[in-house]
């Protein structure tokens, strides 16, 4: 690793080499209580703290670096304090919003092709990313609760302090107010988009009509306890009442106890949006990082015409198998012979018979890990060249 390598990617390659690791050192891993082969994933690479996971072995809360402990073939369960964030998903070193229902891992583990006509997942990623409300809505929630609003592309770990989570549980356990839910439009969970002093009550300051996610915020002081921001505003009335000096220090006071409220106007869609992407693709191309074609480059006569391979290798490793492989042949008079996914390995060749141009051979495969059911497609470029 070079000291520029994101964080979360040491983890990630960390949390994925340990098993094999230790089978080849010939031990199980054990859990201390004898079940073997715990394994660690982390909640977003750069990771979120303090939310509540269990599975039927483990439970806890993720630590600083946003991880989790499972064994393979168990599904979790998310909560931030009460809330249940999702249920039933199965487990896997690496876990957006955008894995947490069924039908999105189904559309995932589908793909789609490209413009090649090469498989992908990215697109799906894409897609869900930018339309799946219950992704986005719980993505923008976890930014709103965290100390660290908007997650951005940062590599810091967003933060949910144990206060907030107090402060959550307290609102949950009042069956007045109205539950969240994940699953209705983005614009319904965050009503009202924009706040300002004529979408408030005169007398208590709270939110008028809205969504049951923004009243919790409204509901949360996010200030350390027993700040002033933490007491109730001044009322309208209590401020027109005033005279001079004290009635604009009652203004004044108003305006920042509001304006330190939180609410989801602070963890715009778009942002979620982009983050979600983002994050998705981090983690591809951590994974990918451990794979590369040998040879990596190729220069050829005008006249060679025999068949050539390109093979795929992991660094530090020969122990994995590919679940797909496909390849494609780009450039003017290039083509695939023949592809042995077995053995990992694509023949090419060139026509000679065409204008001796360089070409492209454009390897696409999926890698099948143990102990987590992948859907994620890499792509290596080996570029030949005619001279």
């Amino acid at each position: 690793m070079t000291p520029e390598t994101p964080r979360h990617a040491v983890r990630m390659l960390t949390a994925m080499l340990t098993p094999c690791l230790l089978a080849l050192a010939g031990c199980s891993g054990s859990d201390g209580n004898g079940d073997g082969d715990l394994r660690t994933g982390t909640l977003f690479t750069q990771g979120v703290e303090n939310i509540h996971y269990g599975t039927r072995s483990q439970s806890g809360t993720t630590d600083g670096d946003g991880e989790f402990r499972y064994h393979p073939g168990e599904t979790l369960t998310f909560r931030v304090g009460n809330l249940v964030l999702a249920e039933n998903v199965p487990a896997a070193p690496f876990l957006t919003p955008i894995d947490f229902t069924a039908e999105a891992r189904r559309q995932l583990h589908s793909g789609s092709t490209d413009d090649e006509n090469l498989e992908t997942h990215r697109s799906v990623e894409v897609d869900l990313a930018e339309n799946n409300a219950i992704a986005i809505n719980i993505t923008r929630l976890l930014s709103a609760l965290a100390e660290k609003d908007n997650p951005g592309s940062s590599e810091e770990t967003l933060e949910i302090k144990q206060r907030t989570i107090d402060q959550l549980n307290s609102y949950l356990a009042d069956d007045s107010n109205p539950r969240i839910d994940f699953s209705v439009p983005i614009e319904a969970f965050s009503k009202p988009e924009n706040i300002s002093e004529d979408n408030r009550e005169d007398d208590t300051g709270d939110l008028i009509d809205p969504s049951p996610a923004n009243r919790l915020l409204d509901s949360i002081c996010f200030a350390p306890e027993g700040d002033d921001l933490c007491k109730d505003p001044p009322t309208e009335s209590e401020i027109d009442s005033a005279t001079g000096d004290r009635e604009e220090e009652l203004s004044d006071e108003r305006s920042s106890i509001l304006n330190a409220r939180r609410t989801l106007e602070g963890a715009s869609a778009g942002n979620a949006i982009e983050f979600l992407e983002q994050d998705t693709l981090d983690f591809r191309n951590d994974l990918a990082t451990a794979f590369y074609l040998e040879p990596g480059t190729l220069t050829i006569g005008p006249s060679d015409g025999s068949i050539r391979k390109v093979a795929i290798k992991r660094t530090g490793s020969s122990g994995y198998s590919l679940k797909r492989l496909e390849a494609k042949a780009k450039g003017t008079g290039w083509a695939i012979h023949s592809i042995d996914r077995q053995e990992g390995k694509v023949e090419f060749y060139r026509n000679t018979s065409r204008v001796a141009e360089s070409g492209t051979i454009v390897v696409n495969f999926k890698v099948d890990y143990p102990g987590f059911d992948n859907y994620r497609w890499f792509r290596k470029n080996l570029l030949v060249e005619v001279n």
